[in-house]
């Protein structure tokens, strides 16, 4: 009888344990029971049932109790613990490291909050701490880039870059996010939850593991899961941490390392739908960070960028800075990815807003958050910033970088669309509901209605030089017809090109434009003519069934092609400029009006009188934007032609 002694309850016991010694009990006294009715010798009396009972339970209780042993020591099964948390402040953000409550696939379903307070955090005051975010993904320290999906997260085998190591170049894994001050990787199954500092203050932090319905799993532990000591924080620019050198990253890392030439153009990289990820460039410097609330769902999502140096492409030749970076972010499911269009998307963001659903513009501002840091950390030329882009590059080229002329000189759209019809989601939407933007206002297709835009700012904007396929598919023709029409009406710069490709023949159409209007030709603070209604622009339908004759050699047709010009004089008075064209053949004409002028800016109705070297001369009053457009200038095959425009006395 000794054996029942064992059931008297210890402080080793866990409530769970108990549960599953009663259980196990009852199961082995029934499981007595059957035996003796099945045994061919009749069992008499409740002395022979506790006989066997006890053997049974005797078992039982030797494993039981060893589950109870492990238990003490720490090691006790189905209990979560978030464990392992350490906080500290850097420019302006704080970041909080903790231990996942479970590794590998155990630990797939499980997301982690992130609370604050101005004093510590126990179980006794949890309820009233600052939920910063949720929806922390398992191992979130994992390197941006490789951690899109489940399986990717669960590998300590990559991302790979091709670093130089002990002198010979060769693939590194770097499986995690280097924040220490030794430049040391956190440990795999490491969380990483970074908050923006909102105002000068001492925070505690604590994290809770939760299944993905944010339904708490683990408790508060002082020194375990939540931190007892304050973090001392200040309002600050946020900073990114340098990953990679140019001079040890990459196979050409010779001729794209950076010299710290000063001064150099800008040119911004927007790269084509990619819905696997991935991380920046090949080369250069190579930087993450974690974004502020303004440029994501959450706080403290994680991104990459990267900028090289390069000889630029051409008969000038001129050395310039490329900056590559990241659209896609990391999916709230923890399995994918999201592509934003280089927009943004549509969600109820954690940390900002009002909770209602809104097309948020996030990309575009990390994206204008990371030209900015680029440009002043490397000292380039501000004037002498452009954009390109192919396919949902050329997307963001447009609905992006197309309305900031105060940043970029000159845009690059390869095959885009000029009527945005697609938005990002991160949640359920009905296409025939109106999203709207942050304002509550702005329908969000209205929006990035590019063609409207465009006719609407009839002030300076950037240089728009783009292409397009008859046959793209993903884009109409219809509104890169809009586009040319607005722009030619606003007196915009611009070039056009097409052939009768599809959405990837279309692209080959764009490289004569970029010879003729290459990014060297614009610049913030100097003017350039602007051309529309040339005599030799084709028609719309050029180049219709070209597909079917030599698909692999298209003809390309353009609006404003071949044109060149130089020795500019932008004077408070007096505008002039030599022309020429390289696809004129015969006498030609062209309107044109001078742009981005530094000096020369005159007042609605001024009269001002012109002279064309090649022939004409006239009155041209300032119209109400405060433009001046000389009407059908003569250009001559083989010639230049000086136009002068002067403030008539």
């Amino acid at each position: 009888m000794e054996i029942l002694f064992v059931f008297i309850p210890t402080e080793i016991c866990a409530p769970d344990l108990f549960k599953y010694y009663f259980n196990s009990t009852i199961i082995t006294i029934f499981a007595s029971i059957y035996i003796m009715k099945t045994n061919k010798k009749r069992v008499k009396g409740l002395t022979s049932i506790l006989k066997i009972t006890g053997i049974c339970v005797s078992a039982v209780l030797h494993v039981t109790c060893m589950v109870v042993a492990e238990a003490a020591n720490g090691e006790q099964p189905g209990k979560l613990e978030v464990t392992g948390i350490n906080a500290f402040y850097r420019h302006g953000q704080t970041f909080v490291t903790f231990r996942d409550a479970a590794q590998g696939a155990a630990g797939a379903d499980l997301r982690y909050s992130l609370y604050r307070s101005d004093q510590q955090i126990t179980p006794e005051n949890f309820a009233k701490a600052e939920l910063c975010y949720a929806g922390i993904l398992n191992n979130s320290a994992k390197m941006f880039g490789a951690a899109f999906k489940q399986d990717a997260r669960q590998s300590p085998d990559s991302p790979k870059f091709d670093v130089v190591q002990n002198g010979v170049l060769a693939p590194m894994v770097i499986p995690t996010f280097r924040i220490k001050e030794d430049g040391s990787g956190l440990p795999m199954w490491s969380g990483l939850a970074v908050r923006t500092v909102q105002r000068d203050q001492q925070s505690y932090y604590a994290v809770v593991a939760t299944d993905t319905a944010g339904k708490i799993l683990t408790t508060i532990v002082p020194d375990a899961s939540a931190t007892t000591k304050p973090v001392d924080e200040k309002v600050a620019p946020i900073q990114p941490f340098k990953l990679l050198d140019s001079k040890e990253y990459g196979h050409y890392r010779e001729i794209c390392k950076i010299t710290g030439a000063k001064n150099l153009p800008l040119s911004v990289s927007l790269h084509a739908s990619n819905a696997t990820g991935g991380g920046a460039g090949s080369h250069g410097d190579y930087y993450f960070f974690f974004a502020t609330p303004e440029m994501g769902w959450r706080d403290g999502l994680p991104g990459v960028f990267s900028i090289e140096e390069r000889t630029r492409e051409g008969k000038n030749g001129e050395r310039h800075m490329i900056l590559t970076m990241r659209d896609t972010i990391e999916s709230p499911s923890g399995n994918g990815t999201v592509e934003t269009y280089w927009f943004g998307y549509y969600c109820k963001p954690q940390n900002i807003g009002t909770g209602e659903a809104r097309a948020w513009p996030f990309t575009e501002n990390r994206t204008m958050w990371i030209v900015d840091w680029v440009s002043r950390q490397y000292g380039v030329d501000t004037n002498r910033v452009t954009v390109y882009g192919g396919s949902m590059g050329a997307w963001g080229t447009t609905t992006f970088a197309f309305r900031h002329p105060e940043l970029f000189a000159a845009v690059y759209p390869d095959r885009p669309r000029t009527r945005q019809k697609g938005m990002p989601s991160l949640l359920k939407f009905d296409k025939q509901e109106t999203a709207f933007m942050p304002d509550g206002k702005t329908p969000y297709l209205e929006r990035m209605d590019m063609v409207k835009f465009a006719s609407e700012h009839p002030a300076e904007l950037p240089f728009y030089c783009w292409c397009c396929g008859l046959r793209d598919g993903f884009a109409t023709f219809q509104e890169q017809i809009d586009m040319v029409k607005a722009l030619t009406a606003a007196h915009h710069g611009f070039a056009f090109a097409w052939n009768d490709g599809d959405h990837s023949s279309g692209s080959a159409a764009i490289r004569k434009l970029k010879e003729w209007y290459g990014p060297d030709k614009f610049a913030l603070n100097k003017s350039y003519p602007a051309f529309g209604n040339s005599s030799i622009n084709p028609d719309f339908t050029s180049g219709v069934g070209d597909a079917g004759k030599d698909p692999k050699n298209l003809p390309v047709y353009y609006i404003n092609g071949g044109f060149a010009w130089s020795d500019v004089v932008d004077q408070a008075d007096a505008w002039e400029v030599t022309l020429s064209n390289e696809l004129c053949e015969a006498p030609m004409t062209v309107d044109v009006t001078p742009r981005r002028c530094q000096q020369f800016k005159l007042s609605p109705g001024k009269v001002c009188v012109w002279q064309n070297s090649a022939g004409g001369n006239g009155e041209i009053v300032v119209d109400k934007n405060g433009l001046v457009t000389v009407p059908a200038v003569m250009i001559k095959p083989n010639e230049t032609s000086r136009l002068s425009i002067k403030v008539k006395n």
